[in-house]
């Protein structure tokens, strides 16, 4: 069940927490279009890290959506609640991918395995074409960020799943 988030209002289009400004509850309509909604645990995990993470979030969820296309960003968001280390490799591993595959398009998702309880943030690589090279440059990509993830709680896999880039506007 989706939650108005009760102290956000968005006054114009903007997509972070520093856009934000902040509202009484009692000010904030649910109707409202501009309103935040966040399932009901994702709001309390918010409320209980306090907003300096929170903030921590939005900037990097910002900063990703001029590079990435996101896929379920309250998934992703909920995951970065759980696995706050994570917040200083995520940048690396995306610049270790444009590095890497200057033309791909990024998808960034949380993976979900279908058969035991374990999920992580994955970076998709999509390309127009995909030749014999993409295997060895994943995994120099992938070289560049990895041992920042030892000792680490969490966990970012940069793959691909072999699907054509969407749309005009490729990333």
């Amino acid at each position: 069940m989706l939650t108005p988030v009760p102290y956000l209002h968005r006054p114009h289009s903007k997509t972070s927490v520093t856009g934000l400004q902040w509202t009484k509850a009692e000010d904030v309509k649910p109707e409202s279009p501009n309103i935040l909604t966040l399932p009901r645990d994702l709001l309390q995990s918010f409320q209980k890290r306090g907003s300096s993470v929170v903030i921590d979030i939005e900037e990097l969820m910002e900063r990703l959506a001029r590079k990435v296309r996101i896929e379920n960003p309250n998934s992703i968001r909920e995951y970065l609640l759980q696995f706050t280390e994570l917040l200083d490799v995520i940048p690396k591993a995306v610049d270790a991918a444009k590095k890497h595959f200057p033309e791909a398009k990024l998808v960034m998702d949380v993976y979900q395995d279908p058969e035991i309880a374990d999920c992580y943030l994955v970076l998709y690589i999509r390309l127009k074409y995909y030749d014999d090279s993409v295997i060895e440059r994943l995994e120099k990509a992938e070289a560049e960020f990895l041992n920042q993830l030892v000792n680490k709680r969490g966990w970012i896999q940069l793959t691909t799943d072999f699907r054509e880039p969407e749309g005009e506007g490729a990333l």
